[in-house]
């Protein structure tokens, strides 16, 4: 039987081992050849992909695209605000990066927002899939496509931009 744990060392597991880890694991997936550095990146960014969906993005049942706009907009950093803007069938999602303590733009990837210091730029292409995910279920539509435009790990971009293209 496991003892409980106090929030303080909860916080402590949140705010140091936990990234400590990770930048261990991180530093360890880079070595492995690129099929399995690629393999094993592409779960642990689906299984954030999923985590979001289920709840931080919020997406709601029954929600309007104005509302979910309007949500996204709304946001606090670190994981927004988000600007939504769509076209022929092509929807770009900007967010204004928050500023780290170092006075750099900081994505809205949990792997950098927990401090993280071994992100992989490969990651972005999760944002991208997540972008993707979340014009699906809020406009209803198939996408064809999700690409990163910018962002501070990919190209040094301010923002963290993704565009959406809509199947057909």
């Amino acid at each position: 039987m496991a003892l409980p744990i106090s929030e303080d060392i909860k916080g402590l597991m949140y705010r140091s081992w936990l990234p400590a880890l990770m930048t261990a694991m991180l530093e360890a997936i880079k070595e492995l050849p690129a099929e399995h550095r690629d393999s094993l990146l592409r779960r642990m960014c689906v299984t954030c992909e999923d985590l979001a969906m289920g709840g931080a993005v919020g997406i709601r049942p029954g929600m309007s695209w104005e509302q979910y706009v309007a949500f996204l907009h709304e946001l606090p950093a670190p994981v927004g605000p988000w600007t939504v803007t769509h076209r022929a069938g092509v929807y770009d999602l900007v967010y204004d990066c928050s500023i780290g303590e170092d006075g750099r733009p900081r994505c809205h990837c949990p792997l950098v927002q927990l401090g993280i210091t071994a992100p992989l730029a490969q990651c972005c292409d999760s944002g991208a899939r997540l972008a993707g995910r979340m014009i699906e279920a809020a406009a209803g539509k198939p996408i064809a496509k999700a690409e990163v435009v910018g962002s501070p790990l990919r190209n040094g971009a301010a923002i963290c931009h993704y565009r959406v293209h809509l199947g057909q």
